[in-house]
């Protein structure tokens, strides 16, 4: 019986985190930034299902991988380009400034972690309103600069492995006031959490 109280409570938890929300919004929709795939929440929803909920900008974040048939996420091999994300071009989700990019930090080994600097290459959008991250590209691919307008839908470069990263994926979230939005896109209903498969 204790079992089965037990295995209902863990049940009931991964629903409340699937569906959990912060209760606060991006003023607009957002165009998911990746393209013809599928793709792959590897961490995102509520505690538990997303590990960047305890630091309050990135709540909201996802974490996305490229997944091929059966779920693989791997063509061959161990190096940044085996997985099936790496070189997927990324587009603005977003209008706006870019207030930071870089482009010139190394892809690092999967399975390994430098910790500095955390976002390696990157390109982070102001909106007006809401700061929208896109972390981990590849380098030598960032098609912006610093003071940049872009508009929604430009190329900003493709998916790398640099920065905090044990793999290729793309960071993305966004924030207002320090604190991190639930993310929504254009055409896509419901919550993005970790396990749920987009098609684009």
């Amino acid at each position: 019986m204790t079992g089965v109280v037990l295995l209902g409570g863990v049940a009931g938890y991964l629903v409340w985190a699937r569906r959990h929300r912060w209760g606060a919004e991006l003023s607009a929709p957002l165009r998911f930034p990746l393209r013809d795939g599928t793709w792959l929440i590897a961490q995102g929803g509520g505690p538990g299902l997303n590990h960047h909920t305890p630091h309050p900008e990135q709540r909201g974040a996802i974490d996305v991988i490229g997944v091929g048939a059966r779920g693989a996420r791997l063509r061959s091999g161990a190096s940044p380009d085996a997985y099936l994300i790496y070189g997927a071009k990324l587009y603005a989700p977003c209008d706006g400034d870019v207030v930071s990019a870089a482009d010139d930090y190394a892809d690092q080994v999967p399975g390994t972690i430098r910790y500095e600097p955390p976002y390696g290459n990157h390109v982070f959008i102001d909106t007006g309103s809401d700061l929208v991250k896109l972390a981990h590209l590849r380098p030598g691919t960032v098609t912006v600069a610093t003071g940049d307008r872009v508009r929604a839908g430009q190329l900003l470069g493709e998916v790398g492995n640099p920065g905090n990263t044990t793999e290729p994926h793309l960071h993305l979230y966004a924030e207002r006031d320090g604190l991190g939005l639930d993310l929504r896109f254009t055409g896509i209903t419901g919550t993005l959490h970790r396990g749920r498969a987009l098609r684009t």
